[in-house]
């Protein structure tokens, strides 16, 4: 039986949740995990200046921690926001949140952080999703 989606993206943020105890780090969705998160992807940023991860394992970090922040946005930023898989390029599915045509890629983000460094901060990614889609309260 295949998992949903959503199936794998429980079980995938809940390894980023084991995963950041061996930082001594303890997730529990809260908003402020982000700075967390982004103090967990300087570590790896400055351990990629010193060895050459492969691109199957860069992938992975960044399936895993995007998995956690987009989990992030959706309970603090927009409950409305959906994770999809599309191919929205023509180079292949990703997997992205998704709102009535807005689309989010924080996977791809947590990639660009580790490979770019502190100039792809997830802390402003996180503030600027923030305060363009975040939704009101009723």
């Amino acid at each position: 039986m295949k998992n949903t989606l959503e199936e794998i993206i429980v079980t995938i943020s809940e390894r980023a949740v084991e995963y950041a105890k061996s930082f001594n780090v303890e997730f529990t969705y809260a908003e402020d995990d982000v700075t967390y998160l982004e103090g967990i992807l300087e570590i790896y940023s400055e351990d990629l200046t010193k060895g050459k991860p492969t691109d199957s394992q860069l992938h992975s970090m960044s399936f895993i921690w995007g998995i956690y922040l987009g989990q992030l946005m959706r309970l603090h930023v927009n409950p409305n926001l959906s994770w999809a898989k599309e191919d929205i390029f023509g180079d292949g599915e990703v997997i992205h949140l998704s709102d009535q045509g807005t689309k989010i890629f924080p996977i791809e983000k947590i990639y660009k952080r580790l490979v770019n460094g502190k100039e792809d901060n997830v802390i402003s990614f996180f503030e600027a999703v923030k305060e363009e889609f975040t939704v009101p309260l009723e």
